[in-house]
């Protein structure tokens, strides 16, 4: 009996012992999910609440408040440089900066707030799903042909065009065919925003900040062009070697969050997307190429005259024109500003609206929920003019650009010799560029003075101001097409930098050879 009785124990604390050996080997694996899924949801919410963007702006701000405390104000008269008193920025006017670069530009953070709106309705389309498979089966395999294919539209747009913003209403379409064809969110953002960039630093005839250049340098868009091209055509092809040594690489992670990717239910027929954006891409040629002012081309002004004022209808007495009462107070073909293309895109929104049979309250939410994914970089913005109205308060750069401007001068008697050195005039340039923001304000700055000191160099000055905008343009935080593409979807500033370090280098390296090959051959 007790031999049973230690037989039946043995068996039961066998049993036991099997079962917590069970429990154990059923246990682990569920402890080691859990263990990994927090990893996980804290990978992930570290990447979703990454500001590092953010940070490297507001600390940039407070070092140029700083600057104001230190580096004295002053303004050009002609050759000379007057130097005032140190305006600082205090306290009032740090925070009163940002209330007056919003309204400054606020025409451009209203733009980035109706692309988002646009997407918003469009991403919901049938027809758009169906645009967005069709090309992104056809580039399928064609890859490299892709890359080199919208990273040569982009930048001869921007390059040519008076505004570089519109260009931003194909910006989210293109990511979202990178993404789909596994391009990593770096190479993504190079093929759209890098090759905007690109367009800016080899800009040959667009207008936007050369206009004050052009006016008082005495030089024509025409002056350096050969140059410029060049600069367009080099900064094309290391854009695409730098996307293309990417590909060769390990997988890295796409876009985590395409914020507008298609997201209808169902596939409708591609054909009706296809003639909406074609109808955008249309008026964005005709609205933003400086036709006249640069290619003497007054076709569309004389259009414009006389639809505005001479085709009238006569009511009793007087005679009324009436498409001038329609129109409003608008502009002729290649004088639009950006304001225009974002009201023109909103009403063919509406068209869409009825032709797609939308309800308008699901129009309304649509426009409300694609606008809410770009207050980010549209605070971004705000952030980054911010800067200007320091730099604009204080008026301190111009201090910078005076001193760099007089490496070598002589002084004899009451005469004032400057030497021109091209490598201090791209840092100047450079510097004045990551600080006023605004490419525009920089050539009204320092134009005329560099025309006064070195007369005989103008072309190749003009030269560097565009190169060394869209050069700064690739890695600065305030630069304003960086700033959007990269808070837009969400990637980390420092991962940007250790993306593109090598390109800017070279990039660096190649344009210095340019500018003195210019100046001193």
């Amino acid at each position: 009996m007790e031999k049973k009785k230690k037989s039946s124990s043995k068996q039961t604390s066998s049993k036991k012992n099997i079962a917590e050996k069970v429990e154990v080997v059923k246990d682990e694996p569920v402890v080691t999910n859990v263990k990994e899924a927090k990893t996980v949801t804290k990978e992930a919410k570290t990447k979703s609440h990454d500001h590092s963007l953010f940070k490297v702006l507001a600390i940039l701000v407070l070092i140029t408040v700083v600057l104001t405390w230190i580096i004295p104000s002053g303004y050009f008269n002609g050759a000379d440089y007057v130097e005032s008193d140190i305006i600082r920025i205090g306290i009032n006017e740090l925070f009163i900066s940002f209330f007056y670069g919003a309204n400054y530009y606020l025409i451009q953070i209203a733009f980035v707030l109706m692309v988002g709106a646009f997407y918003g309705i469009v991403s919901h389309l049938p027809s758009y799903k169906a645009l967005i498979e069709k090309l992104t089966n056809f580039w399928r395999g064609k890859e490299k042909a892709f890359v080199l294919v919208h990273t040569l539209i982009i930048a001869l747009y921007v390059s040519i065009a008076t505004q570089s913003f519109p260009i931003l209403l194909f910006v989210p379409m293109v990511i979202t065919i990178a993404n789909k064809l596994g391009f990593s969110k770096f190479n993504s953002l190079m093929i759209t925003f890098g090759a905007m960039i690109a367009g800016m630093a080899g800009g040959t005839f667009s207008t936007y900040g050369a206009d004050y250049i052009v006016d008082n340098m005495d030089t024509t868009y025409m002056s350096g062009i050969a140059y410029r091209f060049g600069i367009l055509a080099i900064t094309y092809i290391l854009v695409n070697v730098l996307i293309f040594s990417n590909m060769n690489k390990k997988k890295e992670a796409v876009i985590e969050e395409d914020v507008f990717a298609a997201e209808a239910t169902k596939t409708g027929k591609a054909w009706k997307s296809v003639v909406l954006f074609g109808i955008i891409f249309v008026i964005m040629i005709l609205g933003f190429i400086p036709w006249n002012e640069v290619f003497g081309i007054e076709v569309f002004d004389n259009f414009h005259k006389w639809l505005t004022t001479d085709v009238t209808i006569h009511i009793g007495d007087k005679d009324h024109a009436i498409f001038k009462y329609l129109l409003g107070n608008t502009v002729a073909f290649g004088s639009w500003d950006i304001y225009t293309m974002g009201y023109v895109a909103l009403i063919i929104l509406l068209v869409v609206k009825f032709t797609a049979k939308i309800k308008l309250n699901d129009c309304i939410e649509y426009m409300y929920e694609g606008a809410k994914k770009m207050l980010k970089p549209a605070l971004y913005i705000m952030f980054a003019y911010a800067m200007f109205v320091i730099c604009y308060t204080s008026g301190f750069t111009t201090y910078i650009i005076d001193w760099l401007s007089s490496v070598g001068k002589t002084v004899t008697d009451a005469t004032t010799t400057y030497v021109f050195n091209p490598f201090t005039n791209a840092l100047a340039n450079a510097i004045s560029q990551i600080l006023h923001v605004d490419f525009g304000y920089t050539g009204f700055v320092a134009s005329s003075m560099y025309a006064a000191r070195f007369p005989e160099y103008t072309t190749t000055i003009m030269t560097i101001m565009i190169a060394m905008n869209g050069f700064v343009s690739f890695f600065a935080p305030t630069s304003v097409i960086l700033l959007v593409g990269l808070s837009m979807y969400n990637v980390s500033y420092k991962e940007w930098l250790k993306y593109i370090w090598k390109f800017v280098l070279i990039l660096l390296i190649v344009l210095l050879a340019l500018f003195a090959l210019m100046t001193f051959i």
